[in-house]
């Protein structure tokens, strides 16, 4: 999985094409406006390629939905509403901000990501919320991922969602999301993400780790819902 690390839109979409398999409608054309950066419009394109598949949690505002707001433009929402993402229409690189919206919504914060950056994250990020098979464990000490064979850290800075400190890691067959428990002391909460339940083998005997695991949309081992 290493290789398959994306840097820009090129290792984007040899990660796209390994993990949903070849596009379902290669070469489409979307409405646009001058104003929209190309590097969203060029994500919109891609992402039109496999149908929209590769957002199946949190979701793209659609290119003619996007609006100023407060001085920046949202352009990517949290499935239920409780985090907006926007950019700086008036900054080159198009810096990224979040909130959560409210009746009085508190001021943007930089996020550390360019827009370009910030749509790879947000990408391999969704592979794994909607990866085909997934092991989830809470409240554990997670140095051992760091040890595993060819893992790396994704090179982006860490996320506030789904919790502050929230990292991807990238192994041989495997990517993972960490992030603290919502009791620091009790760990780190991660949720590994594969293409298939074989490439997560060499989770299920990890002392003192407790998963649950989860093969497509089936929970084969407990009703409760995901964390996040």
């Amino acid at each position: 999985m290493t290789s398959l690390a994306p840097t820009d839109n090129q290792g984007l979409l040899r990660f796209l094409r390994r993990w949903y398999g070849a596009p379902k409608s290669p070469n489409p054309r979307l409405e646009e406006s001058p104003e929209t950066p190309r590097e969203l419009v060029e994500w919109h394109e891609i992402s039109a390629q496999w149908n929209g598949a590769i957002a199946s949690y949190n979701y793209a505002i659609p290119l003619t939905e996007l609006a100023v707001e407060d001085g920046k433009v949202p352009f990517w929402v949290e499935n239920q509403g409780t985090r907006v993402w926007a950019f700086d229409p008036n900054d080159e690189d198009h810096s990224v901000y979040e909130r959560e919206p409210s009746d009085e919504p508190a001021p943007w914060k930089r996020t550390g990501e360019r827009l370009s950056e910030f749509l790879i994250h947000a990408t391999v990020l969704e592979a794994i919320l909607g990866a085909p098979a997934t092991k989830i464990t809470q409240g554990v000490q997670a140095y051992w991922l760091w040890s595993q064979e060819g893992v790396r850290e994704f090179p982006f800075p860490a996320w506030n969602w789904p919790a502050p400190g929230s990292r991807i890691l990238i192994g041989e067959s495997w990517l993972a999301l960490v992030h603290p428990s919502d009791d620091p002391e009790a760990g780190q909460d991660i949720t590994l993400a594969a293409i298939a339940p074989g490439d997560l083998a060499w989770a299920e005997n990890l002392a003192g780790v407790k998963w649950r695991s989860y093969s497509g949309v089936q929970d084969y081992t407990t009703d409760e819902p995901l964390p996040w």
